[in-house]
């Protein structure tokens, strides 16, 4: 610790609870969140339940302060290490219930994780694909557009959910989600081919053919050997001239007769 207090410290003290024969003494622990002002005095608050500082304000001298509090260092990594082993816990057990056609046990261990951290993409993936397999659509369409909108998905760690969320967005026939989803993916990885192409897909079953078509070719310049998005090129130059000669059809129509 630096000679200025500055970080986490636990006062421990002695009170007793209960009354008469059941009468009996327990050691209170108590946080809180200190620092030394320039004229050495200490300010303290005390330390919530979610460890957030209450609004009371405290001071102390500095040598009473050090006699009375002791120092924790590394308190909050700590508390989230235990945090995350108690997220993956609930995690495997609702993998466990999914292998196991379980779903609604696999749905509430997926809950109990989410309560813990609600943008925690293992736990909402998993939720999602739940609610796919119980027929719950909208809750699953609910799961996968607040996916999308989590900014740690992008993380270039997190890569392998790409696929599965913006899959899952126009399998449920959320095109303009699944669009802006993959336009977001490229302004981190603007060269990714296989983004590109799923960004042509939706597009595609949009019907927002030149769209799709421009997107596909952007795909085919960085792989011209990209087998998939030939096929997907060949769709959409189909379903393009169909559309085309409809509309030229429509308007070479007689007006009808008034």
């Amino acid at each position: 610790m630096t000679d200025k207090i500055e970080g986490v410290f636990l006062l421990e003290k002695d009170a007793k609870i209960g009354t008469g024969h059941t009468e009996k003494k327990v050691k209170q622990r108590m946080y809180c969140l200190a620092h030394e002002r320039d004229d050495g005095m200490i300010e303290y608050q005390y330390l919530g339940a979610n460890d957030e500082p209450l609004d009371i304000v405290e001071t102390m001298p500095k040598a009473e302060f050090i006699h009375q509090f002791t120092f924790q260092p590394y308190y909050f990594e700590r508390k989230q290490a235990e945090q995350q082993k108690k997220i993956n816990k609930h995690i495997a057990l609702a993998e466990e219930h999914v292998r196991r056609k379980e779903l609604y046990s696999a749905e509430y261990e997926y809950k109990n994780a989410l309560k813990l951290d609600e943008e925690n993409l293992r736990a909402n993936f998993g939720i999602g694909n739940v609610y796919l397999q119980m027929g719950e659509k909208e809750k699953a369409k609910e799961i996968f557009v607040k996916i999308s909108t989590i900014d740690a998905i992008f993380e270039e760690h997190n890569k392998h959910f790409f696929n599965e969320c913006g899959i899952q967005l126009r399998k449920q026939e959320l095109y303009d989600e699944a669009i802006r989803y993959y336009q977001k993916a490229l302004s981190l990885s603007p060269q990714d081919e296989h983004l590109l192409f799923n960004l042509a897909r939706a597009l595609f079953e949009k019907g927002d053919y030149e769209q799709a078509r421009e997107t596909i070719y952007q795909a085919l310049i960085i792989n011209p050997e990209f087998k998939e998005a030939q096929v997907l090129l060949s769709f959409i130059e189909q379903k393009k001239t169909k559309e085309d000669l409809r509309r030229h059809e429509q308007s070479a129509e007689p007006p009808h007769p008034t």
